[in-house]
């Protein structure tokens, strides 16, 4: 009686029943044993743990993507804040040096005002004569300026007979001399002065008096250029006049 296939059936039923599986069991006619067993159900470890990587890599890829695109934008904006900020400061320093300027042209306004003011309360030509009745010799130059305590002053540099620079402060308000010193000059100035303040040569309370017509004189002065001539200024529009040291003819702008 055969009954090794009525056995080898009832082991495939039983792995049937237990794993869900296909199973198939036999027994060869030589007593040994075969089985080959399978799931049913999709994909294996392998491959879930292929797609899982797959997976993870699309996400770091993303995440990378995500930052770099942070990044360009982060920088693009951090960028144009530079630039805007770099704008502004030049805009700031233009408008400080504006306004330094401004500031500088008001002061200077503001002080040839007050410069034009003190030579109306004491015409230049008074304060000449002041100072050479204090002190004898040729003028070479007055303007108003401050002394050394602030006030303003006429200053009249004067080459005394001995051949020395005298500098004499009178009040343009007095007229009254407040000072007087020797100063040390340049020889070669001083034998030009000599030179060109010969004879009838016009003299610094002349060149004054016939500036006096163009405004207000607040500075004259002896300039050794082109065979000599004096230099004066009107204020306070600090107009600027050449007077001929051979007829005191006026001319508009310095020889300098």
């Amino acid at each position: 009686m055969k009954r090794k296939p009525v056995f080898a059936a009832l082991a495939a039923a039983v792995v049937l029943a237990a794993g869900g599986g296909v199973a198939a069991a036999s027994l060869g006619d030589d007593g040994g044993t075969s089985a080959a067993s399978g799931t049913g159900t999709g994909a294996t470890t392998h491959e879930r743990a292929g797609l899982t990587r797959t997976g993870a890599d699309d996400t770091a890829r993303e995440d990378r993507d995500d930052r770099d695109s942070d990044d360009r934008d982060d920088n693009t904006r951090h960028g144009a804040g530079r630039d805007d900020t770099a704008r502004h400061d030049d805009t700031d320093d233009t408008d400080d040096d504006q306004d330094d300027d401004a500031r500088e042209r008001a002061h200077d306004a503001a002080e040839h005002k007050a410069e034009a003011a003190a030579a109306r309360k004491l015409a230049a030509p008074d304060a000449l004569t002041a100072a050479l009745a204090h002190t004898p010799g040729r003028a070479l130059s007055a303007e108003i300026d401050d002394d050394q305590d602030g006030r303003l002053v006429w200053e009249v540099e004067i080459l005394d007979g001995s051949g020395k620079l005298r500098h004499v402060d009178v009040s343009p308000s007095s007229g009254k001399v407040l000072d007087a010193r020797t100063e040390r000059g340049d020889a070669d100035d001083v034998r030009a002065a000599k030179d060109l303040l010969t004879g009838d040569a016009t003299s610094a309370a002349k060149a004054a008096r016939a500036a006096a017509a163009k405004g207000t004189v607040v500075s004259v002065d002896l300039e050794e250029e082109r065979n000599g001539y004096w230099s004066v200024e009107t204020g306070p529009a600090e107009a600027e006049w050449s007077v001929a040291l051979d007829g005191a003819k006026v001319t508009q702008g310095s020889d300098d």
